[in-house]
């Protein structure tokens, strides 16, 4: 199901900024130290009161790291704080769309664990997609999906090839990419793009005139 989630960079190949894949086996390999080569190193350095010192210390950061990476692992796999977001979200009453919202989310999850080993989604990048929806609660329901960091994708087409693209990350920041009709050629498609908090963003959407592509 990996293609159901990150069907968006295939059919947007020109949103190059919202392309955040990247090789899983080759992060692993930059973010968690090899064991074999620490085991390796020590093997070869002379055997003194000095380097023994050295040696456990190295043991012991090693012990440190991989206990970090356990805790971000869990971290990574815990969805109580997403699932508690969606429940907030499904009871709004202000938000139009929220119940649907909520339910596509929801679904996408499923979809992500499945298909990165049961690692959750991004609970900050669902905090400001909701602080998104609370500028714009009049919001169609648009096209929700994850990229493989768990950052959630957001896409409100307008006609046939006209489209915004907004990819949520934490803090309350945004990536965004627009193709827009050239008002003087009707023919051709101008092609915006930038990272801007959300009420930054909504300035430069009245600027573009695209506010009607995101309410109804």
């Amino acid at each position: 199901m990996r293609d159901a989630l990150t069907a968006f960079a295939v059919c947007d190949n020109d949103f190059a900024s919202l392309d955040t894949r990247v090789d899983r086996q080759g992060r692993d390999s930059i973010y968690r130290p090899s064991r074999a080569a620490n085991v390796s190193n020590k093997v070869t350095v002379p055997t003194s009161p000095a380097s023994e010192n050295v040696s456990f210390q190295e043991q012991f950061t090693d012990a440190q790291s991989v206990a970090a990476f356990d805790e971000i692992d869990r971290r990574r796999t815990d969805a109580t704080e997403v699932e508690s977001w969606l429940s907030a979200l499904r009871e709004n009453t202000y938000i139009q769309n929220a119940t649907r919202i909520a339910d596509r989310i929801a679904n996408l999850l499923e979809l992500y664990q499945e298909d990165y080993d049961g690692r959750t989604l991004s609970s900050s990048s669902l905090n400001t997609f909701l602080e998104f929806l609370k500028i714009y609660p009049e919001s169609k329901f648009p096209s929700i999906t994850a990229t493989p960091s768990g950052e959630l994708y957001v896409q409100w087409r307008h006609g046939e090839a006209e489209r915004l693209g907004v990819q949520f990350m934490a803090g309350g920041e945004v990536k965004w990419a627009l193709f827009k009709r050239n008002q003087f050629q009707d023919e051709q498609l101008d092609q915006f793009s930038g990272k801007a908090f959300i009420r930054s963003f909504r300035d430069s959407a009245l600027a573009l005139g695209i506010q009607e592509w995101i309410v109804e």
